[in-house]
């Protein structure tokens, strides 16, 4: 792909400073299941369809006896598995850190996460029922932390990782969108308990707006793409939390700058990433089209949202 613009002149990513103590390299947590690692593809039947996700196993998981945690990523609209995988490079850190990934792969490489997207929202397709027997058939095969599963996604996959926040909170634990707004009528998002959620937007995003409205899409896709605000979007998630209207910054070097509500029911959390010029992308992840906007190489987005799911266990 050609490279996108980066959000340049800040130097070298500069450490977050708020992860948990990281599982040594090379000696990851799990027990149960294959121990030859690597990638492979997990199939179930859901809805009466046959869906797939490709799922990443650290070669060594089976080298230590405890569970593990699960990270959902879900791709954009007209995207796949492997792309998603090379745009987040979510693997890699996965074998650092100790903990499974899946890609689910979308119908028509789209989901229906409420008001759009595509063929799977054209089609009404159950991706929340598709998600929960996804959840099911990797734990049969691996020793899975209930208490640790987490949602994240770019663009329309981070439209799908909200509405599982909205509707899924009784298995995940928490949710990290990238690129996308709550797209789900706010009304209707009432999860079962305050879910903690880390909210990566940049301000320059014209596909999904930061301050909402018409989203300008270079490619067709049905459905609604007329969206709220990032600000309407916290503050929904700020309101299902019960939490305090007292915020803090968390982080904030070159172009990106983190804000918490870390006041809410049930320790949970909310937080807001903002990166000032950013364009539809993922920070720190790999290139898209120059058409999706500035990308920030100073913030990484993959390393945030997993510090803040090691975090946020249920």
């Amino acid at each position: 792909m050609i490279a996108a613009a980066v959000l340049a002149g800040c130097g070298a990513p500069e450490p977050l400073g708020t992860a948990s103590e990281r599982v040594e390299a090379g000696q990851p947590a799990y027990h149960g299941g294959s121990s030859h690692g690597g990638d492979r593809w997990i199939h179930v039947t859901s809805g009466g369809r046959e869906r797939s996700a490709l799922l990443h196993v650290p070669r060594s998981l089976h080298k230590r006896k405890r569970r593990v945690p699960l990270v959902l990523d879900f791709h954009h609209v007209n995207g796949t598995p492997e792309a998603e995988a090379a745009l987040t490079g979510l693997s890699a850190l996965a074998d650092e850190r100790g903990l499974l990934v899946a890609y689910p792969a979308g119908i028509g490489g789209s989901w229906n996460a409420g008001r759009c997207c595509g063929q799977a929202w054209e089609e009404e397709v159950d991706d929340v029922g598709f998600t929960r027997d996804l959840i099911d058939a990797i734990s049969e095969e691996h020793s899975v932390d209930r208490r640790r599963i987490f949602a994240t996604g770019m663009s329309n996959g981070a439209l799908m990782a909200h509405r599982l926040g909205c509707e899924l909170a009784d298995r995940i634990a928490a949710i990290a969108p990238v690129a996308g707004v709550l797209h789900v009528p706010p009304a209707s998002c009432d999860p079962v308990r305050p879910i903690s959620v880390l909210h990566v937007h940049g301000t320059a995003d014209v596909v999904i707006p930061y301050e909402g409205g018409l989203g300008v899409v270079p490619v067709p896709v049905s459905g609604s793409l007329d969206f709220i605000s990032v600000a309407e979007s916290l503050a929904v998630w700020r309101d299902r939390d019960g939490c305090a209207d007292v915020s803090h910054v968390t982080y904030a070097h070159c172009d990106t700058t983190c804000t918490a509500w870390s006041r809410c029911a049930d320790e949970a959390e909310v937080e807001h990433c903002a990166v000032e010029g950013g364009g539809h992308t993922w920070p720190g992840g790999g290139d898209l089209p120059p058409v999706f906007g500035a990308k920030s190489e100073t913030f990484d987005a993959s390393e945030r949202l997993l510090d803040f799911f090691e975090e946020h266990p249920m």
